[in-house]
């Protein structure tokens, strides 16, 4: 049996937050969302509680906290947001995947966060699949297979 990997979200908005949470809460991981401001998902949890009665989910104001946790970092903040973020969470998101939905190319992030494995994930213009790419292979081959079962956990839903 694989071991429950822990993932932290860090989204700009409640909404980014809860489509990721949405996706991620029908498979075995621990989530957590991360805020930098004290009760800023207080009623994000709540919904989600009420959605999701068998998720782990915690909500933490400390995203340095959250990403020591975390076993996968998801990025899902504007590009301008990135530097600010990074410097929170570099020395705990060592060896770690973070992965960035931005849609500006991550050699930027790679640098702030030089000793994490950075994967962007982006849509593919003119198709409805997602392109993951990176410079770990093992990452890219991770985020990957998330992404599909997500995919697939998405179909067997609707």
């Amino acid at each position: 049996m694989a071991l429950k990997k822990t993932i932290a979200i860090i989204a700009s908005t409640n909404e980014k937050a809860a489509a990721i949470v949405n996706k991620l809460s029908l498979d075995n991981f621990r989530l957590l969302i991360l805020s930098k401001y004290a009760n800023q998902f207080r009623k994000l949890s709540k919904d989600i509680a009420s959605n999701h009665p068998n998720v782990e989910l915690e909500i933490i104001d400390c995203m340095k906290d959250g990403c020591w946790e975390a076993d996968i970092i998801i990025l899902d903040i504007p590009h301008d947001e990135e530097t600010e973020v990074a410097a929170l969470i570099k020395e705990v998101a060592t060896q770690k995947i973070v992965l960035s939905f931005s849609e500006n190319e991550n050699n930027e992030l790679q640098n702030l966060l030089k000793y994490s494995k950075i994967v962007s994930a982006f849509n593919t213009p003119g198709s409805a699949q997602i392109s993951v790419c990176g410079k770990d292979h093992d990452a890219v081959l991770e985020v990957s297979g998330i992404l599909k079962n997500l995919a697939q956990n998405k179909a067997q839903v609707h």
